[in-house]
Formats: C-alpha cells, structure tokens, sequence
C-alpha cells in the first residue's frame, strides 16, 4: 500500500507541474478551447443537416444521433485530458526520451501520462453532456435511476475502452519502432462511430468495430440499450464493462513485454 500510496503522490505532482507549465500560456489556452468548441460545433451542423434531409437514419432521429455523439464526445475525453501521452510513446522511443522514464524512481506509466494533460478535452467533456442532454429531450426519452447508473458505467467503460485501445497501438512501436500507420486506421474506423449508428455501414464493420477493434462499445450499443433501440440485443450492450476490463488487462500485459523488450534507439 505504501508504494501505491508513493506512485499516486508522484502522479499528482506530475499533473501539477503540467498544470503550471500549460497556464503559462493562457492565450493558447483560450484559443485552444474556441478551436475544440467550433470542430465540434462543425459536426453537430453536420448532423442537423443529414437529420433534416433524411429525417432519420434507420430507427436513429436527430435527437438519438446527438446523444450518441455526446457519449462519444464524454468517452473520447477521458483519453484527450489524462492519457493522450500514450499516444506519443513512438515519438518518446524514436528519441532515446523513454530512457528517462526507466531511470526515475516513480512507474514508466505514471511519468508518461503525467507528462501531459489536454486542458481542451474539458470543452469536450462539457459539450458532450450537453448534447446527451438536449437529445434525451428531443427524443423524449424517459430515464430512471437504472439508466443513469448504467450511463455513468458505459461513461467509464467506453472512457477505458478508448484509453487502452490507444495505449494497445502505441505499444506496438516497442516491437516496429513506428506505429503511426497503425493509429490511422484506427482513426479512420473511430471517426465513422462518433456520429452515425453502426447498423448503417453494414454487417462486415459491425463485426470489425464489435469483436476485433471494439470502438462500437463507446457509444453505439450503450446508446442502443439507454434509448430502447431494436439494433442490438441487451445483453450484446451491456457488455462494455466486461470489454473494457479485457483490454485492460491485455494492455497491461502487453506494456509489461513491451518494457522488457525495449532497447533504446535514440541518439
């Protein structure tokens, strides 16, 4: 418990110092947030419009598209704010950077995420909440206590899912050096998710996004399972928890061999 204790006490002071050095800069920190506000306002127009054109996709009205990208926005946040240094582990081994971590006294993986926080996923995070909110009204959906408490679970799990997602691709590069090709793809496939329901790209990239790269458990099936959807069948929904604390096992292990099998090529 005492080194638990110790690597918590670093990784604050970490976030702390980050903190400072961010705040430094207060220009950059409002533009930073003007910028996050207007992309994303970009994608709500864009789904207004397909909304009105169409009216609906599938069994998907405005206001259940608004929703299931507000939870992406809330689950996508989670990895912005305190982990998106994971996803600058090629960059810290390509420059010898990674040594560093290997010298210090504190965990590899607690100087890596601390390193770094993304103050602009809070506008992120904000924004999300408010669009599940507005599209709950707009579809007139009606929630008890039982779908808030599985809404804050899907929050945590589809904020865990991305995390170590992310974390999987970036360890990669123990092994090749360069995973940048990898991440693409994966951004590929997350930026057709975020917005629009799964069941309209068909069968093969639902399996894809289902059982090999698991991105529909960020928003799609909870969102299937908390506005009564016939997409998808319960018990297929309510599986992110399991999802999640499957890939993060695996990521765990997979950083432990990546660790050992590191060699330091930097100049």
């Amino acid at each position: 418990m005492g080194e638990v204790r110790f690597q918590v006490k670093m990784y604050v002071s970490l976030l702390k110092m980050t903190m400072k050095g961010i705040l430094e800069y207060r220009a950059d920190f409002w533009m930073s947030l003007v910028s996050v506000a207007l992309l994303n306002g970009a994608n709500i127009v864009q789904i207004s419009v397909i909304s009105w054109r169409f009216h609906a996709l599938g069994n998907w009205g405005v206001g259940d598209l608004l929703t299931l990208y507000g939870m992406f926005m809330i689950c996508w946040s989670i990895f912005s704010i305190f982990f998106r240094k994971l996803s600058k582990i090629e960059d810290e081994i390509v420059s010898g950077s990674f040594d560093i971590y290997l010298l210090r006294p504190v965990s590899p993986f607690l100087q890596l995420v601390g390193g770094d926080i993304n103050y602009v996923g809070v506008c992120d995070t904000m924004l999300g909440a408010a669009l599940v909110a507005v599209g709950l009204y707009m579809a007139e959906a009606q929630w008890g206590i039982g779908h808030i408490l599985w809404f804050a679970v899907f929050i945590l799990s589809g904020g865990t899912i991305v995390v170590c997602i992310r974390f999987l691709i970036s360890c990669v590069t123990f092994w090749t050096t360069r995973g940048s090709a990898l991440s693409s793809v994966f951004t590929q496939i997350y930026l057709l998710i975020q917005k629009y329901p799964v069941t309209i790209f068909g069968r093969a990239f639902r399996v894809l996004v289902t059982g090999i790269v698991p991105v529909a458990y960020l928003n799609f099936y909870p969102a299937v399972y908390l506005l009564g959807k016939p997409d998808a069948p319960a018990w297929l929904c309510m599986l992110s928890p399991v999802v999640a604390l499957v890939l993060a096992c695996l990521s765990a292990i997979v950083w432990k061999g990546g660790l050992r099998h590191y060699h330091s090529c930097g100049g």
